[in-house]
């Protein structure tokens, strides 16, 4: 009979830590939901160095995001991928910015069986009243709707998508 209680005390104990254990787990979850913003399937932003404004369509279906690059050209510079290129917002054309290329992917498009050969640059892009370093491929995007897509690279580690939302961020 004692060996018994014993067992049934010690399994009543261990579902009581398990469940502990789990709002443990509720609660950090949450504090991690606390620190994210939410954003709607578009959103302005802004960015910078060119100050270009233009609307985001946010695609949790892309890894990385994308920005509409003109006149992209890679060299090599002390040894280092470089990338030199014109961001096209609209109709506004930036200077030409020079940056290092972090890493290069292949793309394919569902739109063709081809891969491309793309740079990833990092950008600061402002969103709200925040500036996030992101991580970009460069390509020409004049014939999509969006000249920037924000990808699950840039959402994970700070928003939750609502897509019932559009501009949030004005």
């Amino acid at each position: 009979m004692m060996k018994k209680m014993i067992v049934l005390l010690s399994s009543l104990l261990l579902s009581m830590n398990v469940f502990a254990a789990g709002n443990s787990n509720a609660e950090m979850r949450c504090a991690s939901l606390e620190n994210k913003i939410i954003v709607g399937q578009k959103e302005w932003v802004t960015v910078m160095n060119t100050e270009q404004r233009t609307i985001a369509k946010v695609d949790t279906g892309a890894t990385t995001s994308s920005i509409n690059a003109l006149d992209i050209k890679d060299f090599e510079e002390d040894g280092k991928d470089m990338v030199s290129f014109k961001l096209k917002s609209k109709d506004k054309i930036s200077n030409a910015i020079t940056l290092p290329v972090k890493r290069w992917v292949k793309i394919k498009q569902s739109s063709t069986t081809k891969l491309s050969r793309r740079p990833i640059v990092d950008l600061d892009i402002k969103l709200g009243d925040k500036t996030y370093k992101t991580p970009f491929n460069l390509v020409d995007r004049d014939h999509m709707t969006s000249d920037i897509l924000l990808g699950r690279s840039f959402l994970n580690p700070i928003a939750l998508v609502d897509v019932e939302q559009k501009y949030l961020y004005k």
